[in-house]
């Protein structure tokens, strides 16, 4: 109760609450409440940006489509391979929403090389839950090939195992539109 004490006189100061900004953990701690106003009198230490955010060569994972192409997921966004170079060395992905245009260059080994300088940004916001959803279809799409148990009861125990987070779950409304049952 008296950390909660010295959190509430930490976040009513005219500063900025130290708990956004702070890398410490001394909202936390034991010390006094007078130990804390003074720490918040030294600037605070902001936390670094994920490098990944910052890196020309953005995170890439793998996963398949409905007809069981790979697809990219790069910061949200799904991309299907549109094409190689005349050499077959560099694969050319395209964004897998149609009318959005966005070109991303790959070896052949899927690691990013580069976007294409002719449109660098997307025309649609990403879908950070879309990756979460493709994976549990992929996984009761495998399972009912696999196993003799009717596809309702393998989609109701995927979807409670999944894990998914509240967004893929929103997006996630009925176990009857995800395609397999």
């Amino acid at each position: 109760l008296s950390s909660s004490s010295s959190f509430l006189t930490t976040s009513t100061s005219s500063s900025p609450p130290s708990f956004l900004i702070s890398t410490s953990s001394s909202l936390f701690s034991s010390s006094s409440p007078s130990s804390s106003t003074t720490s918040s009198s030294s600037p605070p230490t902001s936390k670094p940006v994920s490098s990944s955010f910052l890196s020309p060569e953005p995170s890439i994972v793998k996963t398949t489509s409905n007809k069981r192409k790979t697809m990219l997921y790069i910061k949200g966004y799904q991309y299907q391979l549109k094409d190689y170079n005349e050499n077959k060395t560099i694969k050319f992905w395209r964004c897998a929403k149609r009318d959005c245009g966005v070109l991303l260059h790959t070896n052949l080994n899927d690691e990013f090389i580069r976007y294409s300088e002719k449109n660098i940004n997307h025309k649609h916001l990403p879908n950070p839950a879309a990756l979460e959803i493709r994976d549990l279809k992929e996984k009761m799409r495998q399972r009912a090939e696999t196993e003799l148990v009717p596809l309702q009861e393998i989609a109701e125990q995927e979807v409670r195992n999944g894990l998914l987070t509240g967004d893929a779950l929103a997006n996630l409304s009925n176990i009857f539109e995800i395609g397999i049952v």
